[in-house]
């Protein structure tokens, strides 16, 4: 695993949902024993912090960490993929974005959310995704100040266009074939731990944790290349409706032991973290 990015899944997995910020000290006691040495915490938070995606309040010799704005936004995002699901029924629409004279400082950036709301590149310049959100896509543009940079269409099949070209285009443009494969090992990874807990063999509140801390960062990194198409537009029994489902019963299962360790363990300004904010109960709470 990489530390870096194993940090953003801890801050927006459980840093977020329970007060905002954590002592640095904390963060390591609970790294570490997934094999990530405080040295490796340090210099990991602190790259994040010179990227934008963490700020650090010092008071005295602690320091404690929380997503900036930016980094909460990313996150924000992220989570809208990762916890909530189902999404509305497909009509056959298309939302299409032609990027004009955008600056390359911020083409990468701009890539990294549209990718988030599902789009991707058909051509240079050009980005589609099956259905639309007026509201998703106003704040990327406004969050970039890119309203006069980005002509956005609505657009639907046409009867010219053969069924089967529509089919292996996504599939090659949003990589299907590969995305299965990733969605079928995790599936296979994480399996024993549900037939474990089936059987009623019950982690310890730091093993709680940890399974749901991997869990959701090996389903992040799948999704960070995923995106939520219309079954119309799947293969047959796609393994991402079921790794869905099967992150979503182990990520109910494993709250409440994972949350009182958090409790228990780990340190805000404040002192031991609290409970968890009121939306942390709606997560995954359709599947």
């Amino acid at each position: 695993m990489r530390a870096k990015s194993l940090i953003i899944t801890f801050f927006g997995d459980v840093v977020s949902q329970h007060g905002q910020s954590i002592w640095l000290g904390s963060v390591s006691e609970a790294l570490e024993p997934l094999g990530v040495n405080d040295r490796l915490v340090r210099t990991s938070v602190f790259r994040l912090v010179k990227e934008g995606w963490l700020d650090v309040d010092r008071i005295g010799r602690r320091s404690f960490y929380g997503f900036t704005d930016y980094g909460s936004l990313e996150y924000q995002r992220a989570a809208k993929r990762i916890y909530a699901i189902d999404s509305d029924t497909w009509r056959g629409g298309w939302q299409v974005l032609f990027l004009i004279d955008v600056p390359e400082r911020q083409r990468e950036d701009l890539r990294r959310s549209l990718h988030w709301l599902g789009f991707r590149a058909l051509a240079s310049g050009a980005y589609a995704r099956p259905g639309g959100d007026d509201n998703a896509i106003a704040g990327v543009l406004d969050e970039f100040n890119l309203e006069n940079n980005v002509i956005v269409m609505d657009a639907r099949d046409s009867a010219l266009t053969h069924k089967k070209l529509l089919r292996d285009t996504v599939r090659d443009q949003w990589a299907l074939e590969a995305l299965a494969e990733d969605y079928t090992v995790l599936i296979g990874r994480y399996r024993g731990l549900r037939q474990a807990l089936d059987k009623g063999k019950l982690p310890s509140n730091e093993e709680a944790f940890q399974a749901r801390l991997l869990l959701i960062h090996d389903y992040r990194r799948i999704l960070l290349r995923d995106t939520p198409l219309p079954e119309d537009l799947l293969p047959s029994r796609w393994p991402g409706t079921t790794a869905r489902q099967l992150a979503a019963s182990l990520y109910r299962e494993l709250a409440s032991p994972s949350i009182a360790f958090i409790r228990e363990k780990l340190e805000s300004q404040q002192g031991q973290l609290g409970n968890p904010i009121a939306a942390f109960n709606t997560r995954f709470e359709q599947v």
